[in-house]
């Protein structure tokens, strides 16, 4: 026992006011007391300073843990920032004083919604009828998502389809369907931070595992009920091969075992294909967005592909969480389906990004990385270097206004020595930013 679990029992302890939480109190002082002695036996001096010390701060929480305090923060909201959001803030500040940034921080596409999709939304508009839909979507959407799954050779039923508002909130009702408080789900590391997030803020326990240890599951059958593939992965861009994933699935469906697939990057792939997991059955959850591939972020749109026994009780979710998701967002994007050789283009040019940024990087002492196969990221292995990234890219931002994200978002464990890049943006500028850093890291390493 030490004084942060000390803090934190008495922070519950000022929600409740009852005389077996006061017991569970004073037993607590007791062992809490105790342990100080036991520890400090040796030096009297330092029994006296920390008994003292402790004492003082114990009668503080007693004091105040029965106040009741206005506008007092609930313990899940107790959730990790989302770090990468910080550096945004930080490089739109020095963009307001007129100083030109390279945003390789952000995992946003090429600025270029396909200019149908545009023209429909324009003439939904003008139509000044954007009014609620039905909360799993307009039909005309789900079943163009349905057709364009069987440009894959994979059949979706339209009914098992869900429009959500952005691939977040396909999240969100997706856990609160599938899992209860103090179940646990297992992560496979380095990964979208956004998951850990949202399953501790639902009081969902979370285990992580390399991705490169796929087998490494297998010991953990008995204690998950949840396990969440994203392929390609964000940040390292890592594309599950057909073994690893039907290893994956098979693995679920002998131990009954959720099976949730973000495939949000799916269509941005380079070196080899991504694999739906509907390509192996009924038996996951497929979550995708108009975000990514599309190139409609900001329109916050995306749909989910649900089994049958949990539809009724996800549509009551999204009725209450959402009513609908943008009723515009669903009719222009209809027209998206119409325009993949157009998002194709922008797929070479993040590939002809990848390529320039993989031959710079390997001339620098930054030549340790994963050989990204999908997605549009760099993650830098800098591991050799002994510095904790935050501090590096916060640096490099001072320095260069290259904007890059700190490798901690996405592993709590390793992520210091880890940065991502991303080199989504258009290439004349991802040329300039390249060559700013390579010169920055010659000067520095």
């Amino acid at each position: 026992m030490d004084f942060e679990s000390i803090s934190a029992f008495f922070k519950i302890g000022r929600e409740t006011s009852s005389i077996k939480f006061s017991i569970s109190a004073s037993l607590t002082i007791f062992t809490f007391l105790a342990s100080i002695i036991l520890e400090k036996n040796t030096i009297i001096k330092n029994i006296k300073h920390n008994f003292f010390f402790h004492v003082i701060i114990l009668i503080y929480y007693l004091y105040n843990m029965n106040k009741k305090k206005l506008y007092s923060p609930s313990n899940r909201s107790s959730i990790d920032k989302f770090l990468v959001m910080d550096i945004l803030s930080k490089s739109t500040e020095i963009e307001t004083k007129g100083k030109k940034v390279f945003h390789l921080e952000l995992g946003e596409p090429l600025k270029k919604t396909p200019k149908l999709v545009l023209a429909e939304a324009q003439k939904y508009i003008l139509m000044k009828n954007p009014g609620y839909t039905p909360s799993q979507g307009i039909i005309e959407l789900r079943e163009a998502i349905s057709d364009y799954y069987k440009i894959k050779k994979i059949s979706v039923n339209p009914k098992n389809i869900f429009i959500t508002v952005g691939s977040s909130s396909a999240f969100l009702l997706t856990f609160l369907v599938s899992f209860d408080p103090g179940d646990t789900v297992l992560l496979f590391k380095p990964c979208y931070p956004a998951y850990r997030n949202i399953l501790k803020s639902l009081n969902i326990k979370v285990i992580e595992v390399n991705q490169n240890n796929i087998e490494g599951i297998k010991k953990f059958k008995n204690s998950i009920n949840g396990i969440i593939l994203s392929s390609p992965n964000n940040p390292t861009g890592k594309i599950f091969s057909y073994d690893e994933i039907k290893y994956i699935y098979d693995f679920c469906i002998q131990n009954k075992i959720t099976l949730i697939s973000d495939e949000i990057y799916h269509g941005i792939e380079f070196s080899k294909k991504t694999i739906s997991l509907s390509t192996f059955g009924k038996n996951s959850i497929i979550i995708n967005s108009f975000s990514k591939y599309f190139c409609m972020p900001g329109w916050r749109l995306g749909w989910v592909i649900i089994p049958d026994s949990l539809c009724e009780k996800f549509l009551r979710l999204a009725q209450n969480f959402f009513i609908s998701s943008g009723s515009v967002a669903q009719y222009a994007a209809i027209k998206s389906f119409e325009c993949l050789s157009e998002l194709d283009k922008n797929v070479k040019i993040y590939k002809k990004n990848r390529d320039l940024a993989f031959n710079k990087l390997k001339n620098t002492a930054w030549n340790e990385f994963y050989k990204t196969e999908g997605a549009f990221y760099i993650y830098l292995n800098l591991s050799k270097f002994k510095e904790n990234s935050q501090h590096t890219v916060k640096k490099i931002l001072d320095e260069t206004s290259i904007a890059l994200t700190s490798g901690f978002d996405f592993d709590k464990q390793k992520g210091k020595d880890f940065i991502r890049l991303s080199f989504s943006c258009e290439h004349n500028l991802f040329d300039e930013a390249i060559n700013n850093l390579s010169k920055w890291i010659k000067k520095n390493y």
